[in-house]
């Protein structure tokens, strides 16, 4: 997502938060803010066609030519988008701590942090239970072959006495 995309996000939920129908179209609205920041954050490296503002940067800054990611046009579009929607973050900010009491907005984002922690826990916990599990089941099936194969070579041997005998039998009782 890019920074357009943030900015939307966070104007669809200052809506929601001064409408306020429910509570629960404020979340939705907060965590499409949030998937929006971590997408644009995950992006950020890749090329993203230029919008209009950055387009109107390269013509001033002369750089119309270049395509390089350090270019004044660059930077300059960056660190206005990024400052555009911090405005836009704290003006939510102050809105939800209006509507629902001061501090409500730290109280969310502290909340978020430790929900995604306890996430990623859970998350390293499962996959170290699976490597657990799949060294359990490696194990497990490496004895049923070594016991498969033991047991094997047990009833070969068996099958081959008992022909040796029946044929020594039969060999020593024809004299």
């Amino acid at each position: 997502m890019d920074p357009v995309t943030i900015g939307l996000a966070i104007s669809g939920l200052k809506g929601a938060v001064s409408a306020a129908r429910n509570i629960q179209e404020i979340g939705h609205g907060l965590e499409n803010l949030f998937n929006a920041q971590q997408e644009h954050k995950k992006k950020q490296a890749k090329k993203q066609p230029d919008s209009r503002q950055q387009q109107i940067l390269r013509m001033r800054a002369g750089d119309a030519d270049s395509d390089d990611s350090t270019s004044i046009s660059s930077v300059a579009n960056s660190v206005l988008l990024e400052r555009q929607n911090q405005i836009q973050l704290e003006s939510l900010a102050r809105e939800i701590d209006i509507k629902f009491g001061n501090g409500t907005w730290k109280t969310i984002l502290t909340e978020r942090q430790k929900r995604i922690e306890q996430k990623e826990k859970a998350e390293a916990l499962a996959k170290e239970n699976r490597i657990k599990k799949a060294k359990a089941d490696k194990a497990f099936w490496h004895k049923v072959a070594v016991e498969g194969s033991k047991a094997f070579f047990i009833i070969a041997a068996l099958v081959g006495m008992v022909f040796f005998l029946m044929y020594a039998a039969e060999k020593g009782g024809s004299k």
